[in-house]
């Protein structure tokens, strides 16, 4: 094992908080913080492949800001599951049902958001991405242990998934899988592997495109002969940076809504917010508070709802390039302002 880094950022998600955290890496750096190894699950891999992919912060918010980015933004597409006898039904459903992962559940056509199982079509700019030694990365994602014939039955007990940590060969020889294990009574009766895999034969686009497979949101992603599912199995690694790094600095979330609990108790067998007690019980250096986010970006940040009409989920996108741009702004001198106070106090 070569010794630890000293200082590990971590960036958990969801899929609208890329400019946040690119924020947040800029202020970090003007505060003299700037984190050595970057430790990303879901929406914060993005912003991770991002990192890796421009060198400064003006290039990086650029292309957050580019017309390329906006294409995919605008362009996104939700599948039939969308109507609310679909997916809205058996989320109701989901809510009164109290039980750890009793089946198996179909992860793998039943999802709201189209996206391609390749991303290098759809952004050009970040195609030739690696992890690289320079900004060391770490990426969460989870092996599907089922495949989909076996979905629908009851699990009886089985383990469903395993974490799976993606990073580069250097990196990986820090990580001890033993020592990253989450032992806690939580994750006792999910259907969630004790073991954890490392795997550092995929790319870094590849990675982010597993990472954001959140279930019911985006199709996991067959790779290597085997299905991939999204970050979610675990949010904030909290284990994982303490193992990696002397310092940690993570972001205080704000509670999993009772749908997001309900999904994520359902598909994986443990609570979310139970976990985020755990983290809160963990010692880390600096927290960055975005428990306000939504009222703070009110109107600047993705919004999902109901669409009564229609009687189907609806998501709300810029539909202007200009406002588009304006709120990508906010959104990144949101991530800055707020790690700025959460530091300095």
């Amino acid at each position: 094992m070569s010794e630890k880094f000293k200082r590990a950022v971590v960036f958990s998600g969801g899929g609208t908080r890329l400019m946040i955290y690119l924020g947040m890496l800029a202020a970090l750096e003007e505060l003299n913080m700037k984190p050595d190894v970057l430790i990303a699950s879901c929406g914060g891999a993005f912003a991770a492949t991002v990192i890796n992919a421009f060198p400064d912060h003006i290039s990086r918010k650029e292309y957050l800001k580019s017309e390329e980015y906006f294409r995919f933004v605008s362009g996104t597409v939700l599948t039939r599951h969308k109507k609310l006898s679909g997916i809205g039904l058996f989320t109701l459903k989901k809510l009164f049902d109290q039980r750890n992962a009793p089946f198996a559940e179909d992860v793998f056509s039943r999802y709201l958001v189209e996206m391609p199982q390749d991303l290098t079509g759809v952004f050009p700019s970040l195609k030739n991405v690696q992890f690289s030694q320079e900004i060391p990365t770490v990426i969460i994602g989870s092996e599907i242990l089922f495949d989909p014939k076996e979905a629908g039955p009851k699990r009886n007990g089985r383990k469903l998934y395993r974490k799976v940590i993606f990073t580069d060969p250097k990196t990986s020889e820090k990580i001890n899988p033993e020592q990253v294990i989450i032992s806690s009574k939580n994750m006792k009766n999910s259907a969630v592997e004790e073991h954890i895999s490392i795997k550092t034969d995929i790319s870094l686009l590849e990675s982010t495109r597993i990472s954001v497979s959140d279930m019911f949101y985006v199709e996991p992603v067959f790779l290597q002969g085997k299905y991939f599912a999204g970050g979610a199995i675990d949010l904030i690694p909290a284990e994982l940076a303490h193992h990696l790094a002397d310092e940690i600095i993570i972001e205080k979330k704000q509670s999993y809504n009772p749908v997001e609990e309900a999904l994520v108790r359902s598909v994986l067998g443990f609570s979310g917010n139970a976990r985020l007690e755990e983290i809160e019980q963990f010692p880390v250096d600096f927290q960055i508070d975005t428990t306000h986010i939504k009222e703070d970006l009110k109107g600047h940040y993705l919004k999902k709802g109901i669409n009564w009409k229609k009687f189907e989920i609806d998501f709300s996108f810029p539909e202007a390039y200009e406002r588009f741009a304006e709120d990508m702004e906010m959104q990144w001198q949101y991530g800055f302002d707020q790690t700025m106070k959460s530091i300095r106090g």
